[in-house]
Formats: C-alpha cells, structure tokens, sequence
C-alpha cells in the first residue's frame, strides 16, 4: 500500500478512536451526574429544588420502574431534550411537562417527556411496563408544592412517532371519547379499567430505540 494510503487510514482511525472516547466519556459523565443528582434528592423540598431550578414544577413516582425525578416545564418541549435540571447542557436531558400543560390545572391530556436511556436513567425504566401482570394495578405519582396526584395506568403500548396520543386540546367531548378508545384500544394489556370524557388523562412518553419506536403509558387520574 502506498505511503499516502497509510495515511489516510491512519486518519480515519484516529478519527473513529476519537468520536468513541468522547462517546463513551459523556456517556460516563451523564450517568454519574445523574446517579450523584438522585442521591441529594433526599435533602432537597420543593422550595429547594425551585432554588435550584425554578423551572421545577412537580415530581413523578412510577410503579416497577426507577423513575424518580423532578419534572421541569420550559416555553417548548425541545429545551430539555438536551438540558439537565442545574440548565448545564447534557445528552442526558431531563424529565419534562409538556410546554402547553399545567400540573396545577390539568388539561384532558397531560403529557411527560423523557429520554429512555439504556442505562434505565430518565425514562429508561419505563421498558418495564412492556413485561408486567396485567391482573395487579400499577399507579404514577405526581407532587406539586400544591398538591399529590395518583393517577392509575390503563394503557401501555409501542408505536412509530407520531403526535396522535401527544393532543392536549380537544374540541368536544366526542374527540375526546375517540381520542380515549383509540389509546384503549393499543395497549397490549388489558387493564380492566375504565375511562370517561370526565377523566384526566397523563400521558407518559419515551424513545423505545433509534428508529423513532416510542414507549406510551396512559394513566387516569383517581386522587388528589
């Protein structure tokens, strides 16, 4: 091979080393801060946690998941795709409401975002509600400084990216009703649980893999 052969490959090489390092060390990164972030939560109050990031606008808790983390809201929903809760940027992003809900005033569909990291970081863990018993009853806890919700899962499927399931607003109670058969009728589960245009609905969605596959739970809400 000619000398300017070994060259180029040698480039590419150093190149293809390079890109994995860095890879590999921000994936490193992301977890421990992470990890070390769920330690201090245990210190932390709303009042805190708003110090530390007046975004923070709830908590949530998921049966047979990992999931335990404050909810942020910013004026979009792409901010904290790539932002933590210190606003640092990071890969790792952060769990998120929905840009046009309110934790304190529910829409019909309330929607939480998240990454759904390998790692089972963020809404990694949410992949476990793809294996359960459908005959026990699975809750999401969601705490405001104002109030604690429990909302009962009656809905869990994978699906192609869309924004069907992502609507806030519905025009009438009949879009609404359309809207709920629809997610009822996609979970690969049987939750023998009912729902009724008078219902809340939050909505939990994640990546399921590199080709846009999303994991979607639904809950209604049955106290606060």
């Amino acid at each position: 091979m000619k000398k300017k052969h070994w060259y180029i490959v040698l480039l590419i090489s150093g190149i293809v080393i390079f890109i994995l390092t860095y890879n590999i060390t921000s994936y490193y990164y992301s977890y421990k801060k992470d990890l070390e972030f769920k330690e201090e939560l245990a210190k932390y109050n709303f009042s805190e946690l708003k110090e530390l990031n007046s975004d923070i606008v709830g908590f949530i808790e998921v049966d047979n998941t990992s999931i335990s983390y404050p909810i942020v809201k910013s004026t979009d929903n792409s901010y904290y795709l790539n932002h933590y809760y210190d606003k640092e940027k990071n890969e790792i992003g952060s769990i998120f409401l929905d840009y046009r809900n309110d934790l304190d005033n529910l829409s019909k569909n309330n929607i939480i975002y998240g990454h759904g990291r390998v790692d089972n970081t963020m809404f990694g863990s949410l992949n476990n509600l793809l294996d359960i018993d459908d005959k026990k009853n699975y809750y999401i806890k969601v705490t405001t400084p104002k109030k604690i919700m429990k909302f009962k899962i009656f809905s869990v499927y994978t699906i192609p990216k869309e924004s069907y399931y992502i609507k806030t607003y519905f025009s009438s109670n009949k879009y609404f009703k359309e809207f709920l058969e629809t997610i009822m009728k996609r979970s690969i589960y049987n939750f023998n649980t009912s729902v009724s245009t008078n219902d809340k609905i939050l909505t939990l969605s994640t990546c399921k893999d590199n080709y846009g596959k999303r994991v979607v739970v639904h809950a209604k809400l049955e106290k606060e």
